[in-house]
C-alpha cells in the first residue's frame, strides 16, 4: 500500500469510510488451534474491502489507511461490534468460545474506551467470557502509564487483553510485566528467529501465566515443533485459512 500514489490511497481512505458508514467491510475470522483444547472455538477477527474492481484490501492495509486518515475509532468500533456479535453467536453454541479482537491506539489512549465497550457487551446481552483485546506492543510503548490504565479498567471488567507483535526486545518482557496481559501474539520476526530463542520467549511468558498465540503457522514441522515447546495458540494458512463465518471447529483429536 505504501507504494501507491497520494491519489490511490486517498481513493481508497474514501472508499473505506464508505465501507465503515454503510457497514460494506467483510469480517474474516481466522481459526486458532488452541493446542489444550482443540475443540474450543477460538478466532481472531480481521476484516478486509472488495474494491468495485475486485482488489481485496486487506486488514493490514485497512489499518494502516485508518491511521492516515483518523478513521481508527471508526475502524475500532466496526470490529468491536463485529466481533461481538459473532462471540454472542459462538456462545449460544459453545459457552467456552473466544475471539481475539484487535484495536488501534485511538481505543488504547482513549479514557472512555472500556466504558464503552462495557456498554456495547451489555447491550448485547454478552457475557465478558471469552472476550480478548488485542494491542500492539508498539502502540503500548508509545504511551505506557495510559495503555496501563486502559488495560487495568479492562480487566476490571472480565476482559482479557492481548499484547499483539510480541518481540524478543528485553523491553517487551518489561511491557508485559507493567500490562499484566493474560496473552501475547508473537511477531513474525520472532518465528522466524533461533527456535531456542522462540522457546525461552515462551517459557518466560509461562512463568507468568501469560499464554502465547504463535501466527503465521505454514508447516507441519512448525506444528509438531510449537506445541512440543509449549505454545498455547497456532494460526495459520497451515492450521486452517480464515473463513467468513465462525462455523468451522477443529476436530477433538488433532492427529
Amino acid at each position: 500500500m505504501h507504494n501507491q500514489t497520494p491519489e490511490k490511497n486517498i481513493k481508497l481512505m474514501r472508499l473505506m469510510k464508505q465501507a465503515i458508514d454503510e457497514d460494506l467491510l467483510i469480517p474474516s475470522y481466522h481459526p486458532l488451534l488452541q493446542t489444550r483444547f482443540p475443540a474450543r472455538k477460538t478466532y481472531l477477527l480481521g476484516c478486509h474491502l472488495k474494491t468495485s474492481t475486485g482488489q481485496l484490501i486487506p486488514f493490514n492495509s485497512l489499518r494502516k489507511l485508518a491511521g492516515m486518515s483518523d478513521m481508527e475509532a471508526a475502524l475500532d468500533r466496526w470490529m468491536a461490534g463485529t466481533g461481538l456479535q459473532a462471540l454472542k453467536r459462538m456462545h449460544l453454541e459453545q459457552p467456552e468460545a473466544t475471539i481475539v479482537i484487535p484495536q488501534s491506539i485511538a481505543a488504547l489512549h482513549n479514557p472512555e474506551y472500556p466504558r464503552w465497550l462495557d456498554r456495547q457487551r451489555q447491550r448485547e446481552d454478552l457475557s465478558s467470557r471469552g472476550l480478548i483485546i488485542g494491542f500492539r506492543l508498539s502502540q503500548i510503548a508509545k504511551d505506557l502509564k495510559q495503555a496501563k490504565n486502559c488495560t487495568e479498567a479492562l480487566h476490571k471488567l472480565d476482559v482479557e487483553t492481548m499484547i499483539d507483535q510480541f518481540s524478543e526486545h528485553p523491553a517487551a518482557i518489561k511491557i508485559l510485566k507493567v500490562m499484566n496481559s493474560r496473552y501475547i501474539g508473537v511477531a513474525p520476526k520472532l518465528l522466524n528467529a533461533d527456535d531456542e530463542l522462540v522457546h525461552r520467549v515462551i517459557n518466560v511468558c509461562h512463568k507468568r501465566g501469560v499464554r502465547i498465540l504463535l501466527p503465521g503457522i505454514k508447516r507441519p514441522q512448525d506444528v509438531n515443533l510449537h506445541w512440543s515447546s509449549g505454545a498455547d495458540l497456532l494460526e495459520g494458512p497451515y492450521i486452517h485459512p480464515a473463513t467468513d463465518d465462525t462455523s468451522f471447529c477443529f476436530s477433538p483429536v488433532i492427529s
